[in-house]
């Protein structure tokens, strides 16, 4: 089954063999999600939708965009690394979620906005939270630490 987070085709992929980082994985690594990345976006986008806002091909490209971006970022740290590490999902989720909340383009789940907006940097509190949910969920799918 194809997860949010780990593609099928490069899920048992040896990225290193006798010590030679394994550059030939860089390209199916970022193409391959493309798919369940939009699929993906389309249910996010559909939960907005059901919560009143309106649906466009703007806010899915958003989203679409996003995700793919998210494991663009995954796939050089796999490379550099020699293995698949869900550490990596974290350091990207958090990335994701630093810039998403500092440009004012993503609000944090979980956090009461409140409190969020009480702190000095908001921004650090996202990528706190979405850097644990991409850590978490690779996880949960398999991904070693």
């Amino acid at each position: 089954h194809t997860h949010i987070f780990t593609s099928p085709s490069i899920a048992n992929l040896d990225l290193k063999s006798s010590g030679v980082m394994r550059t030939d994985h860089l390209l199916p690594c970022i193409i391959s999600p493309i798919p369940s990345c939009a699929v993906w976006a389309a249910i996010f986008h559909g939960i907005d939708a059901a919560q009143g806002h309106p649906l466009s091909i703007r806010a899915w490209g958003m989203y679409t965009g996003g995700l793919v971006t998210y494991h663009a970022m995954v796939c050089p740290m796999e490379v550099i690394h020699g293995r698949r590490s869900a550490l990596h999902n974290a350091a990207a989720g958090a990335t994701m979620g630093y810039i998403g909340v500092a440009s004012g383009r993503l609000g944090v789940p979980f956090v009461n906005p409140n409190h969020l907006y009480n702190f000095r940097n908001p921004a650090l509190i996202g990528a706190a939270v979405y850097g644990a949910m991409g850590g978490a969920l690779a996880a949960f799918g398999g991904k070693p630490i």
